[in-house]
């Protein structure tokens, strides 16, 4: 699409070989015997040749000759190629084929008679009979076959100038999609005439001959195409020297004869001025179209409306064919035209209301050469036009369907030449943004049948680029099409089910697109392992390759917010495991991604917010992160369903003795889930009897072992597993180590692990360290946690690891400097945690400690804050638990630093969260570091009573050695362990109807219960929260902590009582919560 018909026809005949290269747009050249190390012999064709020599004359006239010459290398280039065609202008042009020879591999030469040549009207002159100077030339090629030559040479003449005493033109060079092993271009012009030459990447001296200036320029394209992992050829990957930042394409050469952008605007302005002006016809169509409108503004939007919906838009590009364009009542009456016809309309009617108008040139997709004032700039023609009160606005009556004042991507942003009437023609900037905010909304709203089936009903609101598509095609369609096109849209959502009542009104042709429609997917997600996900559609979103900076700036689309929001109700008495929130944010974009599960429906909502459109290519690891933050290439995390009790036992009609192997499987792993293994040990000992060669049967039934504490049954089962069948992942080997490790069979696990320590396993490493330390040997676990850093240099975790081994070694001026380099960019603040607390157990560096440590309970105040009841999960208990450890870290820092009052608050908080020996013992001593002894015995003996406090023997003997001190002291304190329920006990008054036990979740912060929901128990006891919500829990967490603490706890009402028990559980988590069912 171009302004210069020369240079039009120079691409059509390039186009003839271009539309032969299949998928990888190649073109073919001649070939005597390609030899078997051809680096070309997979490519569908190669050009051999490919010259265009331009020959212009000081009045504008001219000639273009075109010598092509093709090697065919696959049918489709012989099909294709088989009817050369060339498209020309009539009335300003004329053309013909010099000659037409097929050179054929064995060395004979087959010739194609010119004069066999067909005329034909354009395709575009039979669908729109004014453009009937559009012409083809179609010559049939003889006996072209594979392996054969096309040797041929096409001639356009101009035989009348567009622009008297004008001429331009240009090319671009093949850079990519087709192999040229020659291609060269020529300009040949009178050599007094003046002509400006634009090649900065092909420079070229011109020579004179015979009264002739010429130019010439050389290029090449000898990369082949590639296979990829599918064995498909794909073109080369190579970058065009000929574009712009923004991947456009520029020129490789051009030239024009124009010495400023005024004259190119006069030249067009003379052509289209007498075509715009308002005739009768045109003024009485104008006073039809705006009679109902108001204003200024509501004039032009009913005229636009009426051009771009109303006339039918003819696809010629500016400069194909005619330039000059039609009058405005010859395209009134018509109804259709061309860019320049629906302008020139336009025009018309606006200006026969009155307002000032100014055509605009434009390139779609053209990068501008702004230096080079030539009309090659442009493929497109738009309006301007000067609204009272608000100044120049930019219209584009060519997308038929677009809003009033929305420009295409490809317009937007973009240099156009405007001319006014009474002014010099300027270049000047579209506007870069949208005339209104963009944004996407997708909302679906379902249910999920215990049989995996999901019904939703889905509903869009589109106001961004995809619009103009989604409007393009309802204009098309018909109600009875809907269901269908509505399907393809889905299908491209990636929504695989059945799409029924699809509803396309919209009842504001102004506004945002509508649409809506009923969804059903049989077999939801991963139905069968009881994994679903949240019902979204495909997220649009630039990738890049990981290995290799882009060779051009990033471009994310206009500034707009995709929100998607899914609401599935899950079969009643189901619960959830539900994925983590995401949040990611750059100055460029922001992504959350959030999950809820609030009575019984699974909540999830999805923001994308894009705020710039281009992204400098110097950025690409930055956004390369933010991908990675975001989870971009992760694709949707499943949500796991927790079947309600009794829900996992087989179905009635379920046989152990005719399921298949996949339903057996299914069926083991959900009674599993429901912590039915006396289930799942019959189902799986049948599995194996039945499908004893299967992969997974042998480790199935062994994995109920490892619960059951068969050590040696399942020991045995993962061997023949590994022996069996490889274990690509790991799972198996990581089975087997574990259970070597729980016999003590510490040399069998080490042997084991090494065996796969090449690689790299984050969890091999993990256990193969584990199991050396616990066999003694300090300096193999001290060598594989370094093995392990040198492959993953920046992993803060492993580098924790490191201390903790040293330390343990009592190596403790390493530890300290390791702690310092695993601290250092730490953003983790499990990680910032546990060194610091290493550093404190050193006594080492005890006030960057507490900086450090301080820094984690932040940034852990910070992450449970956002979080509610409704969005835990396991992650998210675990994040409370770190946090709860977190305080216990400040606390014995504080204590070792003699601030035994500082510490206090976030001891006290630690135990109350989660008393143990440790914490127990960092409480009392504080207790005692204040002279508060009776309370400080009391922690110390309630601490020694605590779960597993034997376990840790140097703490155990600590509190064991000063609750004697204390009373050898005389000291008294209430020696009771039933102190320990009794401090995470609480009574609440019974509301109507309560009775029973369930789980509550809650949420604890510095003023009590902030939030609760039931997870488990019957609807009345739900009326029980507000009573859960009001209990105090002093010192629960510390006074000027924002944290919010999860925890589980049991509700009992009993028949008779007027209180309901309230005791927070010793363990919470989404498994404790099922095991209290």
């Amino acid at each position: 699409m171009n302004l210069q018909p020369i240079r039009a026809l120079a691409a059509a005949v390039l186009a003839v070989a271009a539309t032969t290269y299949p998928a990888a747009q190649a073109v073919p050249a001649p070939q005597k015997s390609a030899p078997a190390t051809d680096p070309y012999r997979d490519e569908p064709l190669v050009f051999e040749r490919l010259d265009t020599d331009t020959r212009m004359k000081a009045d504008g006239t001219g000639e273009i000759i075109s010598h092509l010459v093709v090697r065919v290398q696959s049918e489709g280039t012989a099909r294709s190629l088989s009817v050369l065609s060339l498209s020309f202008a009539s009335a300003t042009q004329t053309a013909a084929y010099d000659f037409v020879r097929v050179h054929k591999k064995d060395g004979t030469t087959v010739e194609t008679p010119v004069a066999d040549t067909m005329e034909m009207s354009s395709d575009v002159s039979r669908q729109a009979p004014v453009y009937s100077d559009l012409k083809e030339k179609h010559l049939p090629v003889r006996a072209l076959s594979v392996g054969d030559t096309l040797d041929y040479q096409a001639r356009v003449v101009l035989t009348k100038a567009e622009a008297p005493g004008q001429f331009w033109g240009g090319t671009h060079f093949v850079a990519a999609g087709a192999v040229v092993l020659q291609q060269a271009v020529s300009l040949s012009v009178p050599v007094d005439t003046y002509v400006q030459v634009y090649s900065p990447k092909h420079p070229a001296t011109p020579v004179t001959r015979d009264g002739l200036k010429v130019w010439t320029w050389t290029s090449s394209q000898l990369k082949p195409s590639q296979r990829d992992e599918n064995g498909k050829m794909t073109p080369a990957d190579i970058k065009d020297p000929d574009t712009d930042a923004e991947g456009r394409s520029l020129p490789s050469v051009a030239w024009t004869t124009f010495r400023s952008w005024d004259d190119v605007g006069k030249w067009y302005r003379g052509l289209i001025d007498p075509r715009a002006q308002p005739t009768p016809e045109v003024r009485a169509k104008a006073e039809e179209l705006t009679k109902e409108a108001k204003s200024p503004e509501a004039q032009v939007q009913a005229l636009y409306r009426f051009v771009a919906t109303g006339i039918r838009y003819v696809g010629i590009g500016f400069g194909v064919g005619r330039i000059q364009p039609h009058a405005a009542a010859d395209v009134l009456a018509n109804g259709y035209g061309d860019c320049k016809d629906k302008d020139t309309l336009f025009e018309a009617l606006l200006r026969a209301k009155g307002f000032t108008t100014a055509p605009a040139l434009i390139g779609a997709g053209i990068a501008p050469v702004v230096d080079l004032p030539s009309p090659t700039n442009f493929n497109h023609e738009i309006t301007t036009v000067d609204l009272p009160g608000t100044g120049r606005i930019w219209l584009d009556t060519t997308a038929e369907v677009a809003p009033f004042r929305l420009l295409s991507p490809s317009i937007r942003d973009q240099e156009a030449l405007v001319l006014p009437a009474n002014g010099p023609a300027t270049l000047m900037k579209t506007p870069a943004d949208p005339p209104f905010p963009y944004s996407e909304t997708f909302e679906s709203v379902g249910t999920l049948s215990d049989k995996g089936v999901l019904k939703t009903h889905i509903s869009m609101i589109v106001r961004s680029d995809s619009e103009l598509a989604v409007r393009s095609m309802m204009q098309r369609l018909s109600p009875s099409q809907w269901d269908e096109a509505m399907g393809y849209i889905a299908a491209g959502l990636n929504f695989g089910g059945k799409v029924t009542n699809a509803d396309l009104r919209q009842d504001d042709p102004a506004g945002p697109v509508h649409l809506g429609f009923d969804y059903t997917r049989e077999d939801f997600a991963d139905w069968k392992n009881n994994r679903i996900f949240a019902n979204f559609p495909t997220l649009e979103v630039v990738t890049l390759d990981k290995d290799k900076a882009p060779d051009y700036n990033i471009n994310l689309g206009a500034p707009r917010t995709l929100v998607a929001r899914s609401t599935l109700t899950v079969p009643a008495g189901d619960r959830m495991e539900l994925p983590s929130a995401v949040h990611a944010e750059r100055p460029y974009m922001t992504f959350d991604k959030k999950y809820r599960f609030a009575d019984g429906k699974f909540l999830a909502e999805r923001t994308l917010v894009i705020k710039q459109q281009k992204l400098n290519k110097d950025q690409w690891k930055d956004y390369l992160a933010f991908s990675k933050e975001a989870g971009f290439e992760d694709g949707e995390k499943y949500a796991v369903l927790i079947p309600a009790a009794g829900k996992a036992a087989p179905a009635s009609n379920f046989s152990a003795d005719t399921a298949t192997h996949q339903e057996l499987e299914v069926q083991i792993l959900s009674l599993e889930k429901a912590q039915d293994w006396a289930g799942a040990r019959r189902l799986a000992t049948r599995l194996k009897e039945r499908f004893s060669s299967e992969p997974y049967v042998d480790s199935m039934l062994a994995y109920v072992d490892l619960h059951d504490h068969k050590y040696d049954e399942a020991v045995a089962g993962l061997k023949a597993e590994l022996a069996a069948h490889p274990d690509d992942d790991s799972n198996i080997v990581s089975l087997l180590a574990g259970a070597y490790v729980t016999q003590k069979k510490y040399a069998d696990a080490i042997d084991l692990l090494k065996q796969y320590s090449s690689r790299n396993d984050l969890r091999l490493l993990g256990l193969l360290m584990s199991a050396q330390q616990a066999s003694g040997d300090m300096e193999g676990a001290l060598a594989t946690i370094r093995g392990a850093i040198a492959n993953k240099p920046d992993d803060k975790n492993l580098q924790t690891s490191a201390v903790s081994l040293l330390k343990q070694m009592h190596r403790n001026a390493e530890a300290v400097e390791a702690a310092h380099v695993a601290l250092d960019g730490a953003d983790d603040p499990n990680v910032i945690n546990n060194n610091a607390y290493f550093l404190a157990e050193m006594k080492a560096d005890l006030p960057f400690a507490e900086e450090q440590s301080q820094k984690s309970i932040d940034l852990f105040a910070k992450a449970t804050g956002s979080g509610t009841v409704q969005e835990a999960n396991t992650e998210a208990f675990n994040l409370s638990a770190e946090m709860v450890a977190a305080w216990d870290t400040l606390g014995y820092i504080f204590l070792i630093e003699k601030k035994a009052a500082d510490a206090e608050p976030y001891l006290h908080a630690a135990w109350f969260q989660s008393p143990d020996i440790v914490k127990g013992d960092h409480l009392a001593l504080a207790y005692e570091a204040q002279g508060k002894k009776a309370e400080a015995l009391r922690i110390f003996r309630l601490a020694l009573q605590t779960e597993f406090a034997k376990n840790a023997k140097e703490e155990f003997a600590e509190a064991t050695a000063h609750a004697e001190k204390l009373e050898k002291a005389g000291v008294k304190a209430p020696d009771d362990s039933a102190q320990l329920l009794a401090m995470r006990t609480f009574h609440i008054p019974k509301a109507a109807g309560a009775q029973g036990g369930g789980t509550v979740r809650l949420q604890i912060d510095r003023h009590g219960v902030a939030d609760a929901i039931l997870v488990t128990g019957a609807e009345p006891l739900k009326a029980e929260l507000e009573s859960v919500k009001k209990l105090a829990m002093p010192g629960a967490v510390p006074a000027a902590s924002q944290a919010r603490v999860l925890r589980d706890a049991v509700v009992y009402c009993g028949k008779t009582t007027a209180e309901c028990d309230f005791v927070l559980m010793t363990r919470s988590g989404i498994g404790a919560e099922s095991a209290s069912e």
